[in-house]
């Protein structure tokens, strides 16, 4: 990442919003970066504690400390949640008020630690690509597909793209909202530890649309996504990327990493993996457009293998029977080693 002592870049009129929790270390290091580019606009998506957990509530009061430390010139939106909602409630009811005020905006969670310039590569696209209905969203993560599969192009379009740092329309909010519209009622005045999500039921069934993913293991296992009624399987990021593919819409993914996810390991809600960070690069401009609004089949292919070495239901099982994170490490390894990886993908979905 860039040296932190660098002058501010120009004030970034885009409002940005940081969702955060109980990990004041990440928050720190969100805000280190934030003071450099200076958004004019801040919104504050903030859950509360758990019911009976001291050392959490002392967290999250040290992250709301710092939101009040905020030093350069800005207008501070806040939403803090006095007692725990869970991650999906807080992500969707924080998103649902945010874009009730704006027509756009770029979304951090707090372990999304960016490059300076990925607020710039974001700003320009949310113009360039705002009247282009096609394209919902775009991220900031690469998931570590090569380079190369993007042509010398600045980016490129998927089909979905990491929530690790990424941005949108309202339009596109709400029209996911629409026909995604749990309100996580009661969600505050829980009293236990582990609760329920709402259900992930939609307004109509929507299914992939079959031009919009490139493997047959990707598209069973969205379908799957698309008709699961379990609110705590799949978390909200997927259900986002049901509808967008149910669209046939597009997302936009750069050719280098500029979000480093700084949320692995024990204190984290999905990301328990005993992993070390991908670091954030610095993206080159003038951007280097691709000459269409099309499919790059073979990021796609790749970013649709990725997801399904983590997240699909191969690995799920997986992460029930190992449980150290150890362990998990190690198999990551293994499945890392060249050959091995062009096995394993031949086998889920080429």
């Amino acid at each position: 990442m860039a040296d932190p002592q660098q002058p501010p870049f120009q004030p970034l009129q885009t409002p940005v919003v940081l969702i955060a929790f109980r990990r004041p270390d990440v928050t720190q290091r969100n805000l280190d970066v934030l003071r450099r580019v200076q958004p004019e606009q801040l919104f504050i998506v903030a859950d509360g504690p758990r019911p009976g957990r001291p050392d959490e509530a002392e967290k999250c009061a040290e992250v709301r400390a710092l939101i009040d430390q905020i030093d350069w010139p800005v207008k501070v939106e806040r939403k803090f949640a006095e007692r725990n909602l869970g991650l999906e409630a807080n992500v969707e009811l924080g998103l649902d008020w945010v874009f009730s005020q704006v027509d756009r905006a770029i979304v951090l969670e707090d372990d999304c630690i960016p490059d300076p310039s990925f607020f710039r590569y974001a700003d320009e696209l949310l113009t360039r690509y705002a009247d282009e209905k096609r394209v919902w969203q775009i991220g900031g993560d690469t998931h570590l597909v090569p380079k190369e599969m993007f042509h010398g192009h600045s980016y490129g379009f998927s089909t979905w793209a990491s929530v690790w740092g990424w941005a949108t329309w309202a339009d596109r909010w709400h029209d996911h909202r629409s026909e995604f519209n749990r309100d996580h009622a009661g969600a505050e005045d829980r009293v236990d530890q582990t609760p329920r999500t709402a259900d992930a039921q939609r307004t109509h069934v929507a299914v992939p649309h079959p031009d919009a993913l490139v493997t047959e293991a990707a598209r069973k296992h969205f379908t799957f996504v698309s008709t699961e009624p379990d609110g705590d399987r799949y978390g909200w990021d997927h259900h986002w990327w049901v509808t967008i593919m149910s669209r046939q819409g597009l997302s936009i993914m750069p050719c280098v990493n500029l979000v480093e996810h700084d949320g692995y390991g024990e204190g984290a809600t999905h990301t328990r993996a005993a992993k070390d960070p991908v670091p954030a690069d610095a993206l080159e401009f003038p951007l280097q457009h691709p000459p269409t609004v099309e499919l790059n089949e073979d990021a796609e292919r790749e970013l649709e293998l990725v997801l399904l070495r983590t997240d699909g239901r191969l690995s799920r099982l997986a992460r029930k029977l190992i449980r150290p994170l150890w362990m998990r490490a190690m198999v990551r390894r293994v499945l890392e080693v060249p050959i091995v990886w062009r096995v394993v993908r031949r086998l889920v979905g080429q």
